[in-house]
């Protein structure tokens, strides 16, 4: 009696293991860029994040500011209804402090534009630019307040 028998031989075996390993190592490197990729997308959405949502709330106090008292390395935003924010300028970053909150960005300068008020003595602040990097690529910005024209106007009252 004699019985035809097929069986793996270790060659065959050998053969599908390299070519098992082969896929796995594919599909592997796939991953590994595909998550490298998305980490590297995701840091760069939180660094645009960042630094939109800080520009948006500078333009916003510049806005919705009665005026800007600046000293040497910082300046204090008084809005209409009597709340105050604090910016300060410190080891590269500008510091923004308001009602214990405190937000921070990274910059390269910034470049302040003031006017003594000739009533109150205060030194305001009427422009601001900020320098950055963003993707690193340097990205400027400005904001400006613009106070009564009485301000602007250099005129004696009296003799």
């Amino acid at each position: 009696m004699k019985t035809n028998l097929r069986a793996f031989t270790i060659l065959e075996v050998l053969i599908n293991i390299v070519i098992m390993s082969i896929i796995i190592g594919m599909v592997y490197f796939v991953y590994s860029s595909f998550s490298k990729q998305i980490y590297f997308y995701r840091s760069d959405v939180e660094e645009e994040l960042a630094l939109s949502s800080f520009c948006l709330r500078l333009k916003a106090d510049f806005f919705q500011a009665e005026k800007i008292i600046g000293t040497a390395y910082s300046f204090e935003v008084v809005r209409y209804d009597t709340n105050r924010i604090q910016y300060e300028v410190a080891n590269g970053f500008i510091y923004r402090t308001q009602a214990g909150n405190r937000d921070s960005l990274r910059i390269d300068k910034i470049e302040i534009s003031s006017k003594i008020d000739p009533i109150t003595n205060e030194n305001l602040i009427r422009k601001a630019q900020l320098s950055t990097i963003l993707f690193e690529a340097p990205m400027e910005f400005t904001v400006a307040k613009k106070y009564p024209s009485i301000l602007d106007n250099n005129t004696d009252y009296g003799d």
